[in-house]
This record gives C-alpha cells, structure tokens and sequence, in this order.
C-alpha cells in the first residue's frame, strides 16, 4: 500500500515542476535516500499540501522564507519556477522578493531579485510591462 502522504507529496511536486521528484531523489540517492523520502513525505505530503493556502499562496510564502534565509539558492530558484508554473506572475515575484527587503534587509531581497532575473530569463518572461516602440 502507497503511503498517501507520498502520494499527495508527489502531485504538489509534480504542480510545481514535473521532474522535481526525480531529481530530489536522483541527487539523495548516493548519500541520504530516506532524506528524499521525508522531503516527499512530510514536506511536501504534509506542510505543502495542507488546505489552508492555495498553491499561489504557498509559493509566495516560501519565496519570501527563502529570500530571507538568504543562502538556499538552488532552493529559490525552484520554487521561483514554481510559483511560475503554479500562476504567479512574474511581478507577483518581485514584490515577494522586495518585501523581504523591510524585515531581513536589502542584501537579501537584491540577493533574491538577482536569482529570479535568472530564473526569468532562462523562463523568456519579464516582470515589466512589455516596451511601446511608439507604432501602433
């Protein structure tokens, strides 16, 4: 029988980026494969899934924890893809991010800005409106 947590764990996942798993697991495997496990299992079966946030929302919130903490970059920018894939615009983003700026400071909120312009450009997508050229 299938641990419905891990079921659960692997749809967020999937809703996020398809391969995510995958590569969770790929990565752990040599050294900490039952750390896979618990991220699946209780950190995204568990905290991720829970009713009271949206998928929107529960991006949002892990940008802003994440640009805080300031050093989990491979972290943010995942879940900057997410919340891209999950309908976050990419303005919705930014504003995550500057707002980290009032409560963990400037260096952490310029650190996270420069990650998602990364993450932008590799996603071909932009936070500002698109450049009239003055032809209509």
């Amino acid at each position: 029988m299938t641990d419905p947590r891990e079921e659960r764990g692997s749809a967020y996942m999937a809703t996020l980026d398809p391969g995510l798993e995958d590569a969770l697991r790929k990565g752990m495997a040599p050294i900490a494969p039952d750390f896979a496990d618990m991220m699946v299992q209780f950190g995204y079966g568990e905290m991720m899934s829970r009713p009271g946030l949206d998928p929107r929302g529960r991006q949002l919130v892990t940008l802003g924890a994440l640009t805080a903490l300031g050093h989990p970059v491979d972290q943010l920018k995942g879940h900057i893809n997410g919340a891209l894939s999950v309908g976050v615009t990419p303005a919705e983003i930014v504003e995550a991010i500057m707002q980290v700026a009032l409560y963990a400071g400037f260096p952490a909120a310029t650190n996270g800005l420069r990650i998602a312009k990364r993450v932008f450009a590799d996603r071909g997508v932009s936070p500002l409106p698109p450049v009239q050229t003055g032809e209509n």
